[in-house]
């Protein structure tokens, strides 16, 4: 997916979103009659090409398909903003965002403003934007309820330093774990920390964002649990932060795979470093396996690498029996198998649930994808596209 400028070929498409993404998504939140008044059947093309040159345009392309766009005007209002019907909750809209956000940063606009629709407002709340006043508008004869909302922007023109975003995950035995919510909650909170941690009984699962001294008092922290002094981490870095408060959550299990007495904390298989992972999978006696879920696939993924077409991390096993170690596929079982994922943690547990099930040799990426594009030069790179990220950055 490609977030790149409005060109005068994309009205009719951009048009065709604008009325369909209102008849047919925001339908549970304004009668049909509002709706009407609201999007006319006449869709007025050249009116769009227009209004769209006049202002930072933003459209999402994939392949020459637009999935959404967004308008930014120069005083810091928000004009259209809509993803297209098909593709609701797929990233489109944060990525949109944050193009419009990031331009807003450049031109020094302190303030955003925009009028967002009952069906919009959860999405703008959890950008940062809070409501101004609860308006009514008229349209054609018809009231539609909207709200004005604003984002001050200061602490991004202020700051002279990008944040620092830490990925880090860690299996060990956390008896404690519960207890561990609070303090841990606390701490974030004193060095405004946003992001997600995860605590479960088999470990800690995390992405956090804040500044420099922020991160690494966390580190620091984290590290004084004897359990958890081997911690290791990764780290990006972005003029942005990716997330707009912390949630520190208690969860059975750090990633959902539903099988008993597979711990990756005793038994996995053979860390692979980045530098040394090419090699390693352009062996064709080597199947290559990505564990991620198909719509991250759908981003990038490493060269000749096979998709498991997983819609939950927790289908892998399923994908085992069926492919590797059915009657028609033994053969596979006798192959080297190297497989890869973000940061590394779903490998992890798919490597101890595969020995568990005979495989002798198993392999997995240490640090996963975001650790071999942090240190594999690009023009060494085997991965092909981007790589898709659970918070508002969507890809790398």
């Amino acid at each position: 997916m490609l977030i790149r400028l409005f060109q005068k070929q994309d009205s009719e498409q951009i048009a065709h979103i604008f009325h369909d993404t209102i008849h047919e998504i925001n339908i549970r939140d304004y009668s049909p009659e509002q709706l009407k008044a609201w999007a006319p059947d006449d869709l007025h093309i050249d009116d769009w090409a227009i209004s769209c040159t006049k202002k930072f345009t933003y459209v999402a392309d994939e392949s020459g398909k637009i999935l959404g766009f967004g308008q930014l005007e120069t005083d810091g209002h928000i004009d259209c903003f809509f993803c297209h019907k098909d593709y609701q909750r797929c990233g489109v809209g944060t990525r949109l965002y944050r193009a419009i956000e990031a331009k807003a940063i450049a031109l020094k606009i302190n303030r955003l403003f925009v009028e967002v629709s009952i069906t919009a407002l959860a999405f703008f709340k959890s950008r940062g934007f809070r409501i101004v006043k609860e308006q009514q508008v008229s349209v054609r004869g018809q009231k539609l309820t909207n709200f004005v909302m604003e984002k001050f922007l200061d602490q991004y023109l202020e700051r002279t330093t990008p944040f620092v975003v830490a990925t880090f995950y860690h299996f060990a035995d956390l008896k404690d774990y519960q207890a561990l919510r609070s303090p841990i909650t606390k701490f974030c909170s004193q060095h405004d920390i946003k992001g997600v941690i995860l605590l479960a009984p088999e470990g800690i699962n995390a992405t956090v964002a804040g500044d420099r001294i922020g991160i690494d008092a966390l580190l620091e922290y984290l590290q004084t649990e004897p359990s958890l002094q081997n911690l290791e981490h990764k780290e990006t870095y972005c003029d942005v932060i990716p997330y707009q408060k912390l949630r520190v959550r208690l969860k059975k299990e750090l990633v959902k795979f539903g099988i008993n007495n597979i711990d990756p904390s005793r038994e996995v298989g053979i860390y692979v470093e980045p530098k040394d992972w090419n090699q390693l999978i352009s062996d064709p006696d080597v199947l290559v396996i990505d564990t991620r879920n198909i719509y991250e696939v759908e981003f990038g993924t490493f060269t000749g690498a096979v998709n498991p077409n997983l819609d939950f991390f927790h289908e892998f096993p399923r994908y085992v029996e069926e492919n590797l170690r059915s009657p028609n596929s033994d053969q596979h079982k006798l192959k080297k198998v190297a497989m890869f994922c973000t940061g590394g943690i779903r490998c992890e547990k798919a490597s101890a649930y595969m020995l568990a099930q005979g495989f002798e040799e198993v392999y997995h990426l240490k640090g996963g994808i975001l650790k071999y594009l942090e240190e594999v030069p690009q023009e060494e790179s085997l991965w092909q596209g981007e790589c898709f990220v659970f918070d508002d950055r969507i890809t790398l």
